[in-house]
């Protein structure tokens, strides 16, 4: 068997995590693709200024770990380098900040490492190979410099597309307003899916570690409970791992709809039996998480097309609600929504001074919620009263009040 189709999952014991890095990258023979004088991308997950304890970020340990790996190698250059959530305004300032909160630039300044903002990195555009929906995507020309990039994503649930991790980790090769754009370009969940395909097929990273330390479930990617899940895995096929992520915290891979999408443009494959698993087994580390959305809903037939896009469109619409007691009005969740559907609160408001919510601009794309800094966005679905405010409520109410005028004339 290649050592492509190797894949390792290693439990870390007494929160020794280079122990485990180093274990699951030889077990794979990642040593394979090094050579003396490489410059190196580590890619973590950056979304967002928080401390390692919260699990929004990749834990600066896990960085630190695959930095000592790497430099067994001896080279030339490492680089660590992302970019988080935020529009045009703040986009430098918030990836500075993460880097900061989140122990990652510490790391890199004990390692001697270059640690970057890839705001501050030269453009290029690459064009997309085979693309879904994307023709090309605007990035930074570390992706043609560098002769090695390591993927280092976080174990998430997320309310958007139910899991980040490996596919999804690459979103962050997009800079400043662009993430806001996507978001607009494509609402629905199946063309963004295809957006992060695309987007993946850009950079695909040669090697990628997944932090399995602290996750997240329930309401992530940045909002959800943490679960200490003493993980690390490392392997080569992005679509292998993220099946395998699903099938340890009890997701439906074919609700991650990205993974068909990668399998079928060549990015891997979602048959884990096709691939040699070293180390723990699935069964002896499974931890079923909190799923957003709560269980997926089906019907014992198939409806037309144009039906269930409306009931996704309008059904099972969320609704956003703003915690008062959280909010601190810091302008967070109005100058991310990439299609304004949130503005600041009017200053004739003499109670309940919360950002105001746009329901007919809304998108449902969770930009707000994945970026407050102080978790206060929250989104609800109450798909009866979603039903009785529609068109298809609406008509049913009518024929059921001239049903009862007939009947009683």
């Amino acid at each position: 068997m290649s050592f492509q189709k190797l894949i390792s999952i290693q439990r870390i014991n007494d929160d020794d995590i280079k122990r485990a890095a180093f274990r699951a990258l030889e077990a794979i023979r990642a040593e394979s693709l090094m050579r003396e004088g490489m410059k190196v991308l580590l890619k973590p997950n950056l979304l967002s200024a928080k401390p390692p304890e919260r699990a929004v970020t990749t834990h600066p340990e896990v960085v630190r770990a695959v930095i000592h790996w790497v430099k067994q190698f001896s080279p030339s250059k490492i680089y660590v380098a992302d970019s988080s959530g935020g529009g045009a305004r703040i986009g430098l300032k918030a990836t500075i900040n993460s880097l900061k909160v989140s122990g990652i630039k510490s790391v890199c300044d004990e390692e001697g490492v270059e640690c970057l903002a890839l705001e501050k990195t030269k453009r290029e555009i690459y064009p997309v190979p085979n693309p879904l929906v994307l023709n090309e995507v605007v990035s930074t020309k570390l992706l043609k410099e560098v002769d090695l990039i390591i993927n280092l994503p976080k174990i998430k649930t997320h309310t958007l597309t139910y899991l980040t991790c490996c596919i999804k980790n690459m979103f962050g090769i997009i800079l400043l307003a662009n993430k806001a754009s996507i978001h607009a370009l494509f609402p629905r969940r199946e063309e963004f899916a295809s957006a992060l395909v695309d987007i993946y097929s850009v950079s695909v990273p040669q090697l990628t570690v997944v932090d399995g330390y602290l996750c997240q479930e329930g309401n992530g990617p940045s909002a959800g409970d943490v679960v200490k899940l003493d993980l690390i895995l490392a392997g080569y096929d992005p679509v292998a791992l993220d099946t395998l992520v699903c099938k340890i915290i009890g997701l439906d891979p074919d609700r991650v709809l990205y993974l068909a999408k990668a399998e079928a443009k060549g990015l891997g494959s979602m048959a884990l039996e096709e691939f040699e698993i070293i180390g723990e087994s699935i069964d002896s580390i499974r931890r079923p998480f909190k799923i957003p959305g709560g269980k997926k809903w089906s019907l014992p037939f198939p409806l037309p097309r144009f039906l269930t896009n409306y009931a996704g469109r309008i059904l099972f619409r969320s609704t956003v609600h703003f915690d008062e007691s959280k909010c601190k009005l810091c302008g967070s969740c109005w100058e991310n929504c990439p299609v304004g559907a949130i503005s600041p609160p009017s200053k004739k408001m003499k109670v309940n001074k919360i950002p105001v919510w746009n329901k007919s601009k809304c998108i449902t794309c969770y930009c707000c919620a994945e970026l407050c800094p102080y978790e206060a966005v929250n989104f609800k679905t109450n798909i009866l009263k979603n039903i009785l405010l529609s068109w298809f409520g609406g008509a049913m109410l009518g024929i059921i009040a001239i049903v009862i005028l007939l009947i009683y004339l």
